[in-house]
This record gives C-alpha cells, sequence and structure tokens, in this order.
C-alpha cells in the first residue's frame, strides 16, 4: 500500500498532472520558502463583509474567515447580546480592532461599506436573509441547508438571478481537493462504472446528539425571542429550542439538514449530478436520545438514526447517520474495477483497484463430472495463463492520499466564496446546488415523517408519496 501526503509543491504538481481544477490559494497549503508568501492585500482590493449569527458555527466561521488575506469582517449581527461581545473578542484578537455590533440585519444590507454577508443562522432564516441580502445587492454565503422548506430554494435562486448575486452554500465538499481527486479519477475510469455511492457518520456524545448547554445567562432581556422564532409557530421563551434547534422541525432538518447535505454534496460533485433525487426511501428512529437523557419536557423531533437510499438515473446512493455510535465518516463510490473511498472531512482519499477479471478457472465448474472439468480447466489455463517470457501486470496496488500541511477544505471553501465577490467567478457551491441537495435532504424527512417513499415531481416543485 502507498501512502501519500503531499506538500505544497508536490500537491500543485500532481493536481496538475491529473488535469485537477481545484482552486487553492498557496498560503493555505505549506510553505517551502519565504519567497511563496503573498503580498500584503491594499485595501482598495479587500473583501468587506457582515457577519450574521455568531453561534457554534458561525464564531468558527467568522474566526477562520478574517484569517483569510484581504478579508475584513466590519460589522457584527446577532439575536443575542452575548453573542455581540463574543464577535467582537473574535475580531479583536485577529486583528486588534472592533466593529459595530447590532440585532438587526436589516442594518447591515443597508451599511454601503459591506461588499457581502456571511450568514450563519437556524435554518428556518436562512432564505429571508439571502433573498433580502440580495435584493441589497450584497452576496451571500450561507450555511447548509440552503432552505427549511422546499419552495424557498425557488425564492432564492431567483433572487440571485435577478440581483446577479454570487450566493454560496457552506457544505465544504465542494472545495475539497480530495473529493476533486476522487472525481477526476473516475472521470478517467479509475474505478469503471460508478453505480453506488454510499457514505456512513456516527456519532456517541451528547454534544454530538445536539443535547448543548444553552448560554447560563440566556434570557428574554438579552435574546429577541420575538424575532428568533420569525415566521415558526409561537412557543414562549426556551433556552433549550434556542440552543438545540436542530432537534425540532419548527427550525431545522435534524440529521439531513446537519449531516445528509454533506454527503449530497461531495456525491453531486464528484458524480456529476445536477437534478434532485428521483425518489429517496427512509428507515430509522429515535432510540436513545429521549426520555430522561434529554429531560422529557424537551423531547426532540427528529430521529438520532437515519438510513436513506436516493434513487438517481443510473446511481443509487444509501446514507447512514446515527448519534448513538461513533463511526468515522467515510464515503465509499462502488465501480466495477475498484473502490475509492474518501474518509472525514476529505482529509483522505483511499483508492483500491480491482481488474474485474476471473485469475482462476470459475467455481462453478464443481457441478461437472469430473472430465468435463478437468477439459475446462485445461482449455482456461491454455486462454488465460501468462505466456513464457511475457511480465505479468498485476492490478495497481491500494494507495492513500492525504491533505498537504496546513490545508482543511473548510478554510478552502470561504476562500472561493471571497474570491467569487472579488472575481465574480461563479461561485463553487450555487443556490441551484444548494437547493437541490436541500431537497434531498427534505426527501429523507418526508419519507421518515410521512413512513413511505418521498418522489421528487418537478413539474410541480414538490415532493409527492
Amino acid at each position: 500500500m502507498k501512502n501519500h501526503t503531499l506538500s505544497r509543491r508536490e500537491f500543485m504538481r500532481s493536481s496538475a498532472g491529473a488535469g485537477m481544477a481545484m482552486a487553492v490559494p498557496p498560503y493555505l497549503l505549506d510553505s517551502e520558502s519565504s519567497s511563496e508568501s503573498p503580498q500584503p492585500v491594499p485595501p482598495s482590493d479587500r473583501i468587506r463583509f457582515g457577519m450574521i449569527g455568531i453561534g457554534m458555527e458561525g464564531s468558527g466561521v467568522l474566526a477562520t474567515s478574517i484569517s483569510l488575506r484581504g478579508v475584513e469582517c466590519v460589522a457584527a449581527c446577532d439575536l443575542y447580546d452575548g453573542r455581540h461581545t463574543l464577535a467582537n473578542q473574535i475580531i479583536s484578537g485577529e486583528t486588534g480592532k472592533t466593529v459595530p455590533a447590532t440585532r438587526r440585519y436589516q442594518d447591515l444590507l443597508d451599511n454601503k461599506d459591506i461588499d457581502c454577508v456571511v450568514v450563519a443562522v437556524p435554518d428556518h432564516w436562512h432564505k429571508q436573509i439571502i433573498v433580502d441580502a440580495c435584493n441589497a445587492g450584497k452576496d451571500v454565503y450561507c450555511e447548509k441547508p440552503m432552505t427549511h422548506k422546499v419552495e424557498e430554494g425557488f425564492e432564492i435562486i431567483d433572487a440571485a438571478k435577478k440581483n446577479n448575486r454570487i450566493v454560496q452554500i457552506g457544505s465544504q465538499r465542494r472545495s475539497s481537493i480530495n473529493f476533486e481527486r476522487a472525481k477526476q479519477l473516475i472521470d478517467q475510469g479509475a474505478i469503471g462504472d460508478v453505480w453506488y455511492v454510499e457514505a456512513i457518520l456516527g456519532r456517541n456524545s451528547p454534544c454530538g446528539a445536539w443535547v448543548y448547554p444553552p448560554p447560563p445567562d440566556l434570557s428574554p432581556q438579552n435574546l429577541d425571542w420575538k424575532t428568533w422564532l420569525g415566521d415558526a409557530p409561537y412557543h414562549s421563551f426556551d433556552p433549550i429550542r434556542f440552543a438545540r434547534w436542530r432537534s425540532y422541525k419548527d427550525y431545522g432538518e435534524g440529521l439531513p439538514g446537519d449531516l445528509f447535505v454533506h454527503t449530497l454534496t461531495g456525491v453531486y460533485f464528484v458524480m456529476g449530478l445536477d437534478s434532485a433525487p428521483q425518489r429517496a426511501l427512509t428507515h430509522g428512529g429515535l432510540y436513545y436520545w429521549k426520555g430522561a437523557r434529554i429531560l422529557p419536557e424537551t423531547e426532540r423531533d427528529f430521529p438520532d438514526l437515519m438510513l436513506t437510499l436516493y434513487e438517481y438515473p443510473n446511481l443509487q446512493v444509501a446514507v447512514l447517520m446515527t448519534q448513538m455510535t461513533h463511526q468515522r465518516e467515510v464515503t465509499r463510490f462502488l465501480g466495477t474495477r475498484g473502490i475509492i473511498e474518501v474518509y472525514g472531512d476529505g482529509d483522505q482519499l483511499t483508492i483500491m483497484p480491482q481488474d474485474g477479471n476471473d485469475h482462476d478457472p470459475c467455481y462453478y465448474t464443481s457441478s461437472y463430472p469430473a472430465k468435463m472439468r478437468a477439459a475446462y480447466d485445461k482449455e482456461w489455463h491454455e486462454k488465460h495463463d501468462p505466456r513464457l517470457g511475457t511480465e505479468i501486470k498485476p492490478v495497481e496496488g491500494q494507495q492513500t492520499f492525504y491533505y498537504p500541511a496546513n490545508y482543511t477544505e473548510f478554510e478552502n471553501h470561504l476562500w472561493n466564496f471571497f474570491e467569487s465577490v472579488r472575481t465574480r467567478r461563479p461561485s463553487v457551491e450555487d443556490a441551484v446546488v444548494g437547493n437541490n441537495t436541500s431537497i434531498g435532504c427534505h426527501m429523507a424527512n418526508y419519507s421518515y415523517f410521512h413512513k413511505t417513499a418521498a418522489v421528487w415531481d418537478a413539474a410541480s416543485r414538490r415532493i409527492v408519496a
């Protein structure tokens, strides 16, 4: 077995040889000489963004964004005042500066100094903020999944097109060099025809099951609860719902919206899919994270185990996610000439070639009478055994590739967005891609809650049984 951990120079050389098109700024890879350090970005070429949502995900997105060269955060927004403090702790730690913070995201959209906004809020707020931002002339990076309801995706697509805005969805597989590598290998026929893909991921902790601790000081005085609810059904102030919104249908999409969407994004990219699934069938249940483990009065809506089989033209995709057993994430592409496995967040890829041939006479001949079997075996060996003096060419052995030092797909995905804003090049994960993968999430939940297969009716743009 061959293992490859590439340096920056080796990666750039091998990527060019493989025809890889992934855009990767050199400074996200390991520098090998000081001469490769980029020049500072002049103020006139900097991208200035506003951050909307500084929660668990948003705080990491903010910290990563401001670490990118030529990117500057100039304002922040959150409905919880404690996160105004957090935002400026993050920003001042990197830059030594602070920025205005507000509860109103509209203030950021009205700010002429802001080129784009980065959005990390509960799913039920995605559509409204994206559409409002596009209408205000702002480009948008929004965390996955793009939508909370099926019809919202088409509103977002229309708003982005009408206003000529960059919209990028934050599912980072589209910026992974190893998912790019998998795509190139499959396109080149390295594992033959691929008609089946499977993915699995498991968590085994309260935090992994969204049993998050609400901020101890959370109150109606420091949180705009009414606005946080948005168009969701009314519910009295509840710190548990605020912190664990992924658990409730009013605000999130459960396992599909949190985890499936990453897998689907990677599969769409590698396999060149360009439409919603034709059909989805889900099995699962809420087995472990219920009752006394999370307090009965905060019972969640979504299951903690889901298995969904998706059907596309000439492709089946099986996705299994659990919150009861730790299992490292792997997406496995099964071909007629081998298997490709992409692990974790894409940091490791393994290819295991196969030749698909018989290497001995077929065992079915055990059903032949002895004389007939002997004759078949003799003829088989005459046809298939290597001739004297000829070279035996075995199938190339297993190879594993790792990310170069200092590279992460998360950082690269954000860099891709800001470069799109700067250059006006198309987004690597635009609203159409975000919509197709979001529909896949909605179909998984529809099938689970309706206990039937979910079918996508493209003509009416809706899910039917």
